[in-house]
């Protein structure tokens, strides 16, 4: 293998950052953690989520979100049918995952978003990038918030 292969196949590693930052490493559910309790309901727990974190019009408030992504609008009155059925697809970047994969958070995209581990799919993605972590430009939500998030996928991403 080539010098230059090498340092390549570093950066993408490093999600292009070779300058000693960190690299890439998949996020890990913490041992214990039960993603089945407690029970989650998506209008009352996962959408004040997206309404604080996420449904700004210059992120994906409106039905011309980013991506096409739409989780809402903020602090307005929002179809939580509507913004499932938008989660339910595939997504730009990575035709092979859709956004919410029902019952399996690992093979929901916007899990590997929010938890600010996408760059272990970069390999899969369109233009070998996918992209930013969410929400872009902010560091990645707490824990707890993201975990809301993983249960009610766990739960099988049900509109309740």
């Amino acid at each position: 293998m080539s010098l230059f292969v090498a340092i390549a196949s570093l950066c993408v590693l490093c999600n292009g950052s070779c300058d000693g930052g960190p690299t890439c490493k998949p996020y890990v559910v913490p041992a214990g953690t039960d993603l089945m309790n407690p029970a989650v309901s998506f209008k009352n727990d996962v959408l004040p989520v997206f309404v604080q974190s996420c449904t700004f019009t210059s992120c994906h408030g409106s039905m011309t979100a980013n991506n096409g992504v739409y989780l809402g609008e903020h602090m307005g009155a929002t179809s939580s049918a509507t913004v499932i059925a938008n989660l339910m697809k595939p997504t730009q970047d990575l035709v092979t995952m859709p956004f919410i994969t029902p019952g399996n958070p690992g093979e929901s995209f916007l899990m590997h978003k929010m938890d600010g581990d996408q760059c272990t799919l970069d390999m899969k993605c369109t233009n070998g990038t996918c992209q930013t972590s969410m929400p872009q430009g902010d560091p990645i939500l707490p824990v707890a918030n993201r975990d809301i998030v993983r249960r009610w996928i766990a739960q099988g991403a049900k509109d309740n």
